[in-house]
């Protein structure tokens, strides 16, 4: 509904009609809103203060206005916070919810931003179309989407900074992942959380109404990119068109390679980094088809980017040396599993979840058997085993036996 001007919304205009003409659909700037400091609050890794992070994601003129705005309005610019919002989560939940807040002026529009920025598969994170070097940016949307409600918790929220400074440590001190696997890591660098006054002081509140607004800064995957490099997520592997074409056919093609080359070099670019983490460190990504993204060279799979560390970083319940010395705000915002239960995110979300789909389109397609297929996977992993020894005592406790054929 938010893609249709809302002449009703709150202290926002309604914006040009050119912007919603058949070659811009989907694309849209953002309204930004200032947050009370005694509601907000803001954290950001080193070196990425609130004022640094403004700077890089609104240009001068744009930042001046908001300003002016609050001033012709009788408040200190310095008393507020400012971050975007879902145009929907505004008019659907922020304006009822927080309406005291709102009538009050400890929550004030300030207006659009000037980028277009377009959603992602994800929904909720959206991309900078005009300025594609800025970041991606998520935010909160209460709606029931894959069993979840779709807003950003609070806690893992505030954590998010710490939790990839974490992350990126271990790769960036790490040879294996920083050198070989160059794997990208999409960093969560800053986030805005805003508490509501009443609710989460409900005991039992249901979780949902903890996640209301707030808003995450994600490193954006252009920076990440050498020249000639293009990403497309795991997900798109799976596309067939009308014709009946798949979207795995129209690479493989380009490539250059043989069909079963082209399939060794997609898992070699996506299992070692994932295993390394696993075995080696005890941490898991959620590497589902729209989390974990494929690199390319002339349309050949070459390394790894994946992203979501607040939501779906998980680490070993069982103790582990490299795990030793967690910062304490990093062990409070990440889930402790079982190993049985924390080898199931690549089993369940990498094997079964994508390549159990990806399988029959490459036997239907490419002509290459799905016991094939699962013979490169089965064999990337006992090569990662192979090249790590001294891990053999971490691949019996993380088994990944279940993919044996």
């Amino acid at each position: 509904p938010w893609l249709v001007p809302n002449k009703g919304r709150v202290g926002f205009s309604a914006s040009d009609a050119a912007r919603y003409a058949p070659e811009a659909r989907g694309r849209h700037q953002l309204p930004w809103i200032a947050v009370d400091r005694s509601l907000a609050q803001y954290r950001g890794v080193e070196h990425l203060d609130n004022e640094t992070l403004l700077s890089t994601e609104l240009d001068e003129e744009t930042r001046r206005r908001f300003r002016q705005r609050l001033v012709d309005s009788g408040l200190e610019p310095d008393s507020y916070i400012w971050m975007p919002v879902h145009p929907w989560q505004w008019d659907e939940v922020i304006l009822p919810v927080f309406a005291p807040d709102v009538a009050a002026k400890r929550i004030f529009p300030l207006g659009e931003g000037p980028d277009r920025y377009r959603a992602q598969q994800s929904i909720r994170t959206f991309a900078n179309d005009d300025q594609p070097q800025r970041h991606y940016v998520k935010l909160p949307l209460s709606i029931l989407n894959t069993l979840v409600w779709r807003g950003l918790p609070t806690e893992r929220t505030v954590a998010a900074p710490a939790v990839t400074a974490w992350v990126l440590g271990i790769a960036e001190s790490d040879e294996f992942i920083r050198d070989e696997t160059r794997a990208v890591l999409l960093g969560e660098v800053a986030s805005v959380t805003v508490r509501h006054p009443v609710l989460e002081d409900i005991e039992g509140v249901p979780y949902q109404y903890r996640e209301l607004l707030g808003a995450i800064w994600r490193e954006p995957l252009a920076s990440k990119l050498d020249p000639g490099e293009h990403a497309r997520t795991l997900a798109s592997l799976l596309h067939v068109d009308r014709n009946g074409r798949s979207f795995v056919t129209e690479l493989v093609s380009r490539s250059g390679l043989d069909a079963e080359h082209w399939l060794q070099k997609l898992v070699s670019a996506l299992l070692p980094p994932l295993l390394h983490f696993l075995y080696q460190y005890g941490v898991v990504f959620s590497p589902h088809g729209e989390n974990t993204i494929v690199v390319f060279e002339d349309d050949v799979p070459t390394r790894l980017a994946v992203k979501d560390f607040v939501d779906d970083v998980n680490i070993s319940g069982t103790p582990l040396p490299e795990l030793e010395g967690l910062p304490s705000d990093v062990d409070e915002a990440l889930l402790r599993e079982p190993p049985e239960f924390l080898r199931q995110f690549i089993q369940s979300g990498l094997f079964v979840g994508h390549f159990r789909y990806l399988a029959p389109i490459v036997e239907e397609h490419l002509g290459v058997s799905e016991e094939r297929f699962w013979t490169f996977v089965r064999e990337e992993v006992l090569a990662y085993q192979k090249r790590f020894p001294e891990l053999a005592e971490r691949f019996a406790l993380f088994d990944l036996s279940l993919i044996h054929i």
